[in-house]
């Protein structure tokens, strides 16, 4: 039974492995962008910048934990709708980055991009209904 204003719990799923992949992304970055760059051959010339994306994937991720355990489409949307923005921004950076000749293995993160922008749409627009 779902109670009135609570979230579907598709978008719980969502939520918490957008979390889980938050998290895992985010200490990479922030502690081992090196090891990270030799992995998938990329030269690393600012780890500053390597180590803000780790920062921001630590905050959006820990939010969609909030948000899951809050569980109230009223509360929720905002947390989306930051996410939404983040996440369109990101796809046209990585876009433009994958492009530029980058490692081929930068997909893997740009296809997670693409479906967390589907699926926070697609709820988005379903729990606004």
């Amino acid at each position: 039974i779902i109670m009135a204003n609570e979230i579907s719990k598709g978008l719980k799923y969502v939520l918490l492995i957008h979390f889980v992949l938050g998290i895992i992304i985010g200490v990479v970055f922030l502690f081992f962008p090196e090891q990270y760059c030799e992995l998938f051959g990329i030269e690393i010339t600012d780890h500053g910048v390597y180590r803000l994306i780790g920062a921001a994937s630590l905050a959006l991720g820990f939010s969609s934990y909030l948000a899951y355990k809050n569980g109230h489409w009223d509360t929720v949307k905002l947390f989306i709708q930051v996410d939404l923005i983040w996440l369109i921004g990101a796809n046209i950076g990585m876009l433009w980055w994958l492009f530029t000749g980058v490692s081929p293995m930068m997909w893997v993160i740009e296809v997670m991009f693409i479906f967390f922008t589907v699926a926070f749409l697609f709820f988005y627009i379903q729990e606004n209904k």
